[in-house]
């Protein structure tokens, strides 16, 4: 049971994705595939959830990342065209006084990027990522549940991945 009002019902928010800590990735090779996996990473991101009764709910979100994994898709000369994977951790999001209101997991279903074609496997072009969220109330949402869903683009190429990728999302808090 809630102590405070909870806004329930869809919400859309701007998502953007903040590194917090970077992903260390392993480049590994298997049976002539090659694999990049990521672990041990944070991601962040503030926004304000906008329900359709007009209510707004300010949030902050903390990713935890357990495992991203991509393998490289090779055109066919046999070089690196892009790369395409999933990701999975855990999630928190809290309310504007820092109180944990969500907690669960978030899946990336999809992430792909266009490769320059060399060994360095040099992204190109824009990046794509498919989030989703989900999470049990805690605190003062115990006994609800939350979701997220958006598509995240990065435009360009930009080394190490510092520009951020960004989406608009939709959601629902039951």
């Amino acid at each position: 049971m809630t102590t405070v009002p909870l806004p329930l019902g869809m919400f859309a928010c701007r998502v953007t994705l903040e590194v917090i800590r970077p992903p260390k990735f392993a480049r590994v090779e298997e049976a002539g595939v090659t694999y990049l996996i990521g672990r041990d990473y944070e991601l962040a991101y503030r926004t304000i959830l906008r329900f359709e009764n007009l209510t707004e709910l300010p949030i902050t979100a903390k990713l935890f990342g357990d495992i991203n994994r991509q393998v490289v898709i090779r055109d066919g000369q046999g070089r690196p065209a892009k790369v395409s994977g999933y990701v999975q951790g855990r999630n928190e999001i809290r309310d504007s006084d820092g109180n944990l209101i969500f907690e669960g997991h978030y899946y990336d279903s999809r992430v792909a990027q266009a490769l320059t074609g060399d060994d360095e496997l040099t992204p190109t072009g824009n990046r794509i990522v498919d989030h989703c969220e989900n999470g049990f109330g805690r605190g003062a949402a115990a006994g609800h549940a939350f979701s997220l869903a958006v598509r995240l683009t990065r435009e360009g190429n930009v080394p190490g991945g510092a520009t951020a990728l960004t989406g608009d999302a939709t959601g629902q808090i039951d």
